[in-house]
């Protein structure tokens, strides 16, 4: 399995079991872009109805936002994947059913800061890494004032741009071969 939450759901159901933890690959296509960031959001929502109000929600309460494109981050080649996200100044997760999540981590490869919704069983790798809530609806509030921030020119703090380096230290290639 991928994460130690996994693991121990497992063993909890199958205590005969043997599980090893074997963490994805975030590969090495995820780099930041060497260009200016474009005014999209990459948005990566499991249900596609929330996804929809989501946005519906966002552009009312943010009007003055409207010149922000969200950019929907499914039915894409890989190497696509990897360019339109690093092209994107910040990047909406919403999975609940999720045990690991490689989306915001592939975010954090590109440099793209993530707000997003702690999923039901939060993954190993979750912490002062991005803008996270357990409260759905408080993400719009969350993701607009980040925008807001943008435009005025503020950025994350090196803390945070740190932390998001540091959390995808085990998920390279040769980590995972080991495991």
């Amino acid at each position: 399995t991928t994460t130690e939450a996994s693991k121990k759901y497992l063993l909890d159901y199958f205590p005969e079991s043997i599980v090893f933890i074997v963490p994805p690959i975030i590969e090495d296509i995820f780099k930041p872009s060497e260009e200016l960031q474009k005014p999209f959001i990459a948005i990566s929502v499991r249900d596609r109805s929330i996804q929809r109000k989501f946005i519906s929600e966002f552009y009312l309460k943010f009007p003055q936002l409207r010149w922000v494109t969200f950019r929907d981050m499914v039915q894409m080649s890989y190497d696509e994947f990897a360019t339109n996200l690093s092209e994107c100044i910040v990047s909406l997760w919403v999975d609940d059913d999720s045990t690991f999540g490689t989306f915001p981590l592939e975010s954090m490869k590109s440099g793209v800061p993530v707000v997003g919704k702690i999923p039901n069983t939060e993954p190993d790798w979750m912490g002062e890494n991005g803008m996270w809530t357990d409260d759905i609806t408080k993400l719009n509030e969350i993701l607009g004032t980040f925008i807001l921030a943008w435009v005025e020119g503020i950025e994350l703090s090196a803390e945070v741009k740190q932390n998001m380096k540091d959390t995808l230290l085990p998920y390279d290639e040769v980590t995972t071969k080991n495991n």
